[in-house]
């Protein structure tokens, strides 16, 4: 996939064409091709404009696994964002997941994933048939197509200005989608709106979500969440590690640090690493060299790596991958032979041994003395051989991003709707906080509540 950043086109840009439609959805994800589809099946002329020369966005690199928790409270619990806007993906997504079925769209049985539950979804089919749908309705997916501007007449978006090889096109439309899918793939934006050491991070996404959707927003008046959202999905991968294609960014993660322990350059706990990898990722980013020490022990290995993470996905040798790759990992066969370890990447040893002694310690006869403490996985690390790794976070999608209240309407600083204006997915703002909950259940059920609330206005 091609990555680039909207082309900026020079203002006596020439318009070599105008086309008219009733929704044009800028990004071909799984937010911006179900809300086209949607729209589509409803009587819609649909224009969707992708800037890759392939559809899919981030959706087409994931599993495919369309999950969420069950109710507003578990939601509240671990996702922290607003509750309205998770109002949208809770009561949402039933009707979701129902729309899917009447698509004839391939669902797994039900599945737990994570703290919650959902299907394996057939998503190359799904968005494949997105587009058929958008086309059987006289509608058009175009790829390899930047957008310069949106286009405002009497304080209302009406479209956008698009350029392609072939020329500038406007697209005239009764409302815009923003679905570019957020902008964690842009190292400044990341360093500004996340955190300084953001700005170096892996990506663990496709490499086109440049906060295309942000820039246009802004430049018509949409706000950001007022709120700072500093938060992001990812997860921690070896250090170092080579993401050259797609089917590494699980192969290199590693989802047992929530049973593990998490240790910092001076030798510290800094988290409570058993509320989630996901935000063991957040918490990792914010140390210094944006690193940490990853040490578990012969159980966890057994119990939890060599499991799969997911129904469904075969568990792999993830430590023997990460060294086959120059990762900073050893086998070792007590916390002595860790802490040498680890002193000779460039931790306090001693600390670090006298932090997973305590540990170990506290654990099994005063877990209320464990500071940070400890919600969860309240077992020693103990049994050897024990391993260690340097790993470093990875984003997948940002949570921060358009400021939209719970009709998809993007907002002004003012909280006012721009007129004319949508956002679904990752261009969305505030869903999720710290926390997390499906990410292709938020683009899914963002994408047709904004393209009924067009149909319906």
């Amino acid at each position: 996939m091609a990555a680039a950043h909207c082309k900026l086109i020079s203002f006596d840009m020439h318009i070599t064409d105008t086309l008219e439609c009733d929704l044009l959805v800028l990004g071909s994800g799984m937010a911006g091709l179900s809300a086209a589809a949607c729209a589509a099946e409803a009587g819609k002329k649909v224009v969707v404009v992708e800037k890759s020369e392939t559809i899919g966005g981030s959706a087409i690199l994931s599993g495919g696994y369309v999950w969420t928790v069950p109710t507003r409270e578990k939601l509240a619990y671990v996702g922290n964002g607003s509750p309205a806007l998770g109002a949208v993906l809770i009561d949402g997504y039933a009707d979701a997941i129902a729309w899917l079925r009447t698509r004839g769209v391939h669902l797994s049985s039900p599945c737990d994933v994570m703290y919650g539950r959902g299907y394996q979804i057939d998503i190359v089919g799904h968005l494949n048939s997105c587009v058929s749908s958008v086309e059987h309705a006289d509608g058009l997916v175009v790829r390899g197509t930047t957008v310069d501007s949106l286009v405002m007449e009497g304080g209302r978006v009406v479209g956008a200005d698009t350029v392609h090889p072939d020329g500038v096109v406007r697209v005239r439309a009764n409302h815009t989608l923003l679905a570019t899918g957020g902008f964690q793939a842009d190292p400044e934006l990341r360093a500004h709106h996340v955190h300084p050491n953001a700005r170096s991070m892996l990506l663990r996404s496709n490499p086109c979500s440049v906060g295309d959707g942000l820039r246009l927003a802004q430049a018509v008046g949409g706000a950001m969440s007022p709120s700072g959202n500093t938060g992001f999905y990812g997860h921690l991968l070896c250090e170092p590690a080579v993401l050259d294609h797609p089917s590494k960014f699980s192969l290199l993660t590693q989802y047992h640090s929530e049973v593990s322990v998490l240790l910092n350059r001076e030798g510290q706990r800094f988290c409570d690493e058993s509320l989630g990898d996901h935000l063991n990722a957040q918490e990792t980013l914010c140390q210094d060299g944006a690193t940490a020490l990853l040490v578990w022990d012969q159980d966890i290995e057994e119990q939890h790596v060599m499991r799969p993470f997911v129904a469904g996905i075969p568990p792999v040798d993830k430590f023997a991958l990460a060294v086959a790759q120059g990762a900073r990992a050893a086998i070792c066969a007590s916390v002595e032979d860790v802490a040498q370890s680890a002193q000779s990447w460039g931790f306090n040893g001693a600390a670090l041994r006298a932090t997973l002694e305590r540990f170990n310690s506290d654990v099994q006869h005063a877990p209320e003395r464990l500071m940070p403490p400890r919600t969860t996985a309240l077992v020693p690390v103990a049994r050897t051989p024990l391993r260690v790794m340097v790993v470093q976070s990875a984003i997948t999608f940002t949570h921060g991003g358009v400021s939209v209240d719970a009709y998809a309407r993007v907002l002004d600083n003012q909280r006012r709707p721009v007129p004319g204006l949508l956002a679904a997915g990752a261009d969305v703002a505030d869903v999720f906080r710290r926390g997390y909950a499906g990410g292709l259940a938020l683009a899914l059920t963002f994408g047709l509540h904004a393209a009924r609330y067009a149909c319906a206005h």
